[in-house]
């Protein structure tokens, strides 16, 4: 933590989703007859309302600004707090290819972390006819929420379905002085984005052979024969186990049918520490890329004599 330098643009992305969905209203003007003698696209802009409020009423000409056009609107993020009813398991995983460089590659990220984001957009309007207009066509989408798909991390294909709430609106008139005054209706429609922020992104080698050596320790007492072994999945009522040797005419355990593991010619074989099984799975076909939908191949391998692996390189060595 705090010693790796990522940016996955999350916050930017929800600022863009948020806006984008306000990005294409418009306000038809009718005369007497019904018949529309003007349509306005309503701009949209990044920005807090007391910066709308003091453009619309400037109009000195040593600024060389005038005043802004309504009805227009704007947005804000006004806050983030985590949200805990949403948290995941902190250990939890997500896995993909790293398609970026080479399919030999896996990239992981831990599961994100639940946070609100808080938004509020407003529309500024100098008639009420105007802010109704622009209000009918945004509030019957929320009910009370509103989900959007947005591509949070496309490196790993994640893409998240993010609820907007709608928490409430209100107006305010802020027309005040004498009558030459402009007039400036506002209305403050407050919502909640529901995202998750996410961690870096750590990259590893696909394991594609895994093997299993099973032993039989030595011991300087003399000791039976060990002749299964029981999981740990057990229970009082039932238990789970594989043979060491299933093939033994000789026992009570052929009739199960349980999984051969050790093969053991003789009671002496099964104190020297040697390797006497070996079970192996790699992935089939072997030419597997970590995006492929493949199977496994299992291998199981028994050796009277016992066999001797080097830990360090993984290879059987001769004594």
């Amino acid at each position: 933590m705090l010693g790796s330098t990522f940016y996955h643009q999350t916050i930017r992305k929800y600022v863009a989703v948020f806006g984008t969905l306000f990005n294409d209203i418009n306000v038809e003007r009718k005369n007497s007859e019904g018949i529309i003698v003007e349509r306005l696209k309503v701009p949209l802009a990044y920005g807090p309302k007391q910066k709308w409020l003091l453009a619309t009423q400037e109009t000195s000409v040593d600024r060389r600004v005038t005043a802004t056009r309504t009805p227009r609107m704007g947005f804000a993020m006004t806050g983030v707090t985590y949200d805990s009813a949403r948290k995941l398991n902190t250990i939890g995983r997500n896995v993909a290819a790293n398609t970026s460089s080479t399919t030999t590659n896996m990239i992981t990220m831990y599961n994100p972390v639940p946070y609100n984001f808080d938004f509020d957009l407003f529309i500024l309007v100098k008639n009420a006819e105007d802010g109704t207009q622009i209000l009918e066509q945004i509030l019957p989408f929320f009910t009370p929420e509103f989900t959007v798909t947005v591509n949070t991390i496309p490196d790993m294909n994640i893409k998240a379905d993010v609820p907007i709430t709608l928490n409430s609106s209100s107006v305010a008139d802020e027309y005040e002085g004498d009558l030459s005054a402009r007039r400036t209706i506002t209305w403050t429609l407050s919502f909640t984005l529901k995202g998750f922020i996410y961690p870096n992104v750590t990259s590893g080698e696909i394991i594609k052979t895994i093997e299993v050596n099973f032993r039989i320790p030595g011991s300087d007492k003399e000791i039976e024969t060990a002749e299964f072994i029981i999981f740990e999945d057990s229970t009082p009522d039932t238990t789970n186990y594989i043979l060491l040797d299933g093939f033994d005419e000789g026992t009570a355990y052929t009739t199960f049918n349980r999984a051969r593991i050790v093969n053991e010619s003789t009671s002496d074989g099964v104190q020297d520490a040697t390797i006497k099984s070996r079970y192996t799975v790699v992935p089939a076909p072997l030419s597997t890329t970590a995006d492929s939908d493949y199977g496994f191949s299992e291998t199981f391998e028994f050796f009277d004599e016992g066999k001797y692996n080097d830990p360090t390189t993984g290879t059987d060595i001769s004594t």
